[in-house]
């Protein structure tokens, strides 16, 4: 029976070495109690110390509860294969241990079938223990195989995400790049188009230059003559006077009277031709003056005033509510303050003339009210000025920037002060918008940075 304990042993001390430290405390303290169980039951077994079959009883009883153990845990679910290896040493033992103990006779008799029967299974345990020990190394190959994949799989998945990592990265750089680019090709196509504009209106502007110039000079010919005629038609007039009335002299005072309102009328239209020339001066010229910190604030108040006192001294003056909606506290603006003055001029006469057609459609229903207002919006600064007018069109909107074009009836206006703010409000580096609703408001909206660039 001290073979049956050595099987024990041997199975426990291999389960045990399988898995070393990976095997849980709670199993590891059961091989440890099997194995000294075994040695025990081997000893004494081997001692003949009685009662000696019940020892023997108590080997078969270990095996056997070996044998369950590695069937039924999963920890050994890999060695189950074991459990098979010695079933014919321990069927051929205890065959022995049962016929010895139930008739001595039999077993001499058949003691040699059984050793031969022992030969056989020890045979078949070796053959076993061998497939089970090639398993085993087979799985183990197995699954360092699958580990090396995973291991593999592991690096290739980090290779991939570090290289789609640099990928995102670099089409990051080339896309910020590309908006670089982008925004470099759109600056210096805005440049091209600027200066094209620019030499455009260089060029206009020397063309109206030279025209005005060429037509003031005969102008102020016109205009002092007629001035001169009219005093000539005046002392004309008092000799006249001095001569007795006739008809005659009636018919000479008449056609001279036809004459001096046709002086007038040159005169006039002299005049306005005059302040035409002065303004085509002006918009050639630009502005091209320093640019110095400035109240914007106080720059609005005085000059819409200015606009307002000029508007009431006009023959035709209305009765209109300024507002004034100013930012305070409002940081300084880069300004040349000559030219700025004449941008808060000319959108405030705009204002008046378009509201003062206005008026005389509603017959005193309309209440006219211009409001300016300027705010701070951080870098730039924003003046607005908004009248509650007859507003404009759509389709001419685009066109109230063009040198020359007016809205204004008759011969009241020139076309040139909004095409001469805009040019100064391009020359501080701002824009102009207009947003308007026919018969509701106009609004002109100025957006120049507090610095110049």
């Amino acid at each position: 029976m001290t073979f049956i304990n050595l099987v024990s042993l041997f199975l426990l001390f291999y389960l045990k070495r399988s898995f070393g430290t990976e095997l849980e405390d709670k199993l590891k303290k059961y091989l440890n109690y099997g194995m000294i169980l075994a040695g025990v039951l081997a000893v004494i077994t081997n001692t003949g110390i009685p009662p000696v079959y019940l020892y023997q009883f108590f080997s078969f009883l270990l095996v056997g509860v070996i044998i369950y153990l590695i069937v039924n845990t999963p920890a050994f679910e890999e060695h189950k294969n074991l459990a098979i290896t010695p079933l014919p040493i321990i069927a051929v033992s205890l065959f022995r241990f049962l016929v010895k103990l139930y008739d001595e006779e039999l077993y001499e008799s058949i003691d040699t079938y059984i050793d031969a029967a022992g030969v056989f299974a020890f045979i078949w345990a070796v053959t076993m223990w061998v497939n089970h020990r090639k398993e085993i190394k087979e799985k183990k190959l197995e699954k360092l195989i699958a580990k090396e994949k995973e291991r593999q799989f592991h690096i290739a998945q980090e290779k991939k995400n570090e290289l789609e990592r640099l990928v995102q990265e670099r089409t990051s750089e080339i896309t910020k790049q590309k908006e670089e680019l982008q925004e470099a090709l759109d600056s210096l196509r805005a440049t091209q188009e600027q200066l094209i504009q620019q030499e455009k209106l260089a060029s206009l502007g020397q063309l109206t230059a030279g025209i005005a110039h060429e037509i003031k000079n005969p102008l102020n010919f016109i205009n002092n003559f007629s001035e001169l005629s009219q005093d000539f038609l005046d002392e004309i007039d008092e000799e006249l006077q001095k001569i007795p009335h006739s008809s005659e002299v009636e018919n000479i005072m008449d056609l001279l009277g036809d004459v001096k309102s046709n002086l007038g009328k040159i005169r006039h239209h002299g005049s306005r031709a005059d302040g035409i020339v002065k303004s085509m001066l002006m918009h050639s010229r630009g502005g091209t003056g320093s640019k110095d910190p400035t109240d914007l604030n106080a720059l609005v108040k005085e000059y819409s005033n200015l606009a307002f006192h000029g508007m009431r001294a006009n023959p035709n003056p209305i009765n209109v509510d300024i507002q004034l909606e100013l930012e305070e506290p409002l940081d300084k603006v880069e300004l040349n303050s000559e030219d700025f003055s004449r941008v808060i001029l000319n959108l405030v006469k705009n204002a008046f003339d378009a509201m003062r057609e206005k008026i005389a459609a509603e017959n005193g229903d309309y209440k006219a009210k211009v409001t300016i207002r300027t705010k701070d919006c951080g870098e730039n600064v924003l003046i607005e000025v908004e009248d509650n007018g007859p507003g404009v069109p759509d389709e001419i909107k685009d066109k109230l920037l063009m040198p020359f074009f007016t809205t204004k009836k008759g011969t009241e206006g020139t076309g040139l002060g909004l095409s001469i703010t805009h040019d100064i409000i391009k020359s501080h580096e701002g824009t102009l918008t207009i947003d308007s609703k026919v018969g509701e408001f106009t609004r002109f909206s100025i957006m120049i940075p507090k610095k110049k660039s």
